[in-house]
């Protein structure tokens, strides 16, 4: 592959509206489609172009719109349509990643088809050698698809805009969701998942924050982080007086989340107590209070005193928000309720390691299972505040 995808669309005549997520385009009767090998089947000749719409995720919603737009015009017939297939570096991944692609031609398209799973597959025929393209497109056209086209208009979002005006309420509606599950995600998120440039990005914040401001709200862009200091940039202060957007997300996940009330969220101002000081003891107090069977409540102060009061996964030190897990292979019925047993984690996560899909490197390092990277890709790889003695 000697030149990016974008440049190879672009040097054929068709330019991608947004090289971040636009999956092919068209130019005049032509349109040039961007497959995958993983979803190509050579004994059929056939390869998926749009999967079904309940499985893709959000943040292919800008993308998807712009393709369904075009399939329609493909299933009704009178375009020239082909596709280039591109072998994807890691099929889990979102976004997905191109390692490579036939860059010496182009397969024709012969029909779309509706599968009997939902999605939609391109029939295709004979590989056009890209000298061949512009003469072949002249007479090659796309039989019309059977029926009615069978994807629902009302499904499309209306991120494939430019218009980062456009994204503000869908970006809003994104963060609060983040809030149900007090993280937070990075600028890099947010751009991928709306297929924002950096100018748009920051545009966007600036109204997001000033649309709170004026509302009387938190600055919910306070949960858009660096991914390397997990810090908002000076931008916070610099625009909306926020000194510490620590404490900013805590007004933020008061208000918009689900595990704790706004009075214990906005009493928590302060992540960095001394465990040995008044302020450990309360919070101690405060996680005895959360009601649990009788036999563990010796199991859960142990826990959350050689933790610190924190989890050791996020760091996150609202006691009513923490539950005592036991690790793996633990089991309290068998008397495994010493501190050495268990980990505090934050009430999300403990879930997500119970249900297997987050667990524990020898190392010591959070791992995660493909399916929750989206909410929680910010602690793929961190180091355990306090690592267990069985990490398995």
């Amino acid at each position: 592959m000697a030149k990016a995808i974008s440049q190879f669309f672009a040097d054929l005549g068709f330019p991608l509206r947004n090289v971040r997520w636009s999956w092919g385009a068209r130019n005049g009767a032509v349109l040039l489609l961007r497959t995958w090998a993983d979803e190509y089947s050579g004994k059929e000749r056939k390869v998926t172009v749009l999967r079904e719409t309940s499985a893709h995720q959000l943040s292919d919603s800008f993308g998807l719109d712009e393709r369904i737009v075009q399939l329609k015009g493909l299933w009704e017939g009178g375009l020239a349509g082909y596709t280039v297939i591109a072998t994807v570096k890691d099929k889990d991944a979102r976004p997905r990643e191109i390692k490579e692609y036939r860059d010496d031609a182009v397969f024709a398209i012969k029909q779309l088809e509706l599968k009997p799973d939902g999605s939609i597959a391109a029939v295709l025929i004979e590989p056009v050698p890209l000298a061949q393209l512009a003469q072949h497109a002249l007479t090659h056209r796309t039989m019309a698809g059977d029926g009615p086209f069978p994807v629902d208009e009302a499904i499309r979002s209306g991120l494939s805009t430019d218009s980062y005006q456009q994204k503000i309420p869908a970006i809003r509606t994104w963060l609060i969701d983040i809030c149900q599950t007090r993280g937070t995600v990075t600028y890099s998120d947010v751009m991928n998942r709306f297929g924002l440039t950096f100018y748009p990005l920051r545009n966007a914040m600036s109204r997001l924050g000033h649309d709170c401001l004026d509302a009387g709200e938190p600055i919910i862009t306070a949960l858009i982080v660096d991914k390397d200091s997990r810090r908002c940039s000076e931008g916070l202060q610099a625009e909306f007086g926020v000194d510490d957007d620590i404490i900013e997300r805590e007004r933020c996940y008061a208000l918009w989340g689900a595990a704790l009330t706004p009075k214990q969220a906005l009493a928590e101002t302060s992540r960095g107590a001394s465990p040995d000081g008044a302020d450990f003891e309360q919070r101690v107090q405060r996680f005895a209070q959360v009601e649990v069977r009788p036999q563990q409540a010796a199991f859960r102060e142990a826990v959350f005193r050689a933790c610190g009061g924190r989890c050791a996964i996020s760091g996150c030190a609202i006691p009513e928000a923490l539950e005592a897990a036991h690790l793996t292979g633990r089991d309290w019925r068998q008397g495994h309720n010493t501190a050495n047993d268990g980990l505090l984690m934050r009430r999300d996560l403990h879930a997500l390691y119970d249900r297997g899909l987050l667990w524990f490197s020898p190392e010591g390092r959070v791992e995660l299972n493909p399916l929750v990277r989206d909410h929680y890709g910010e602690f793929e790889q961190a180091s355990l505040n306090m690592r267990p003695t069985s990490a398995t």
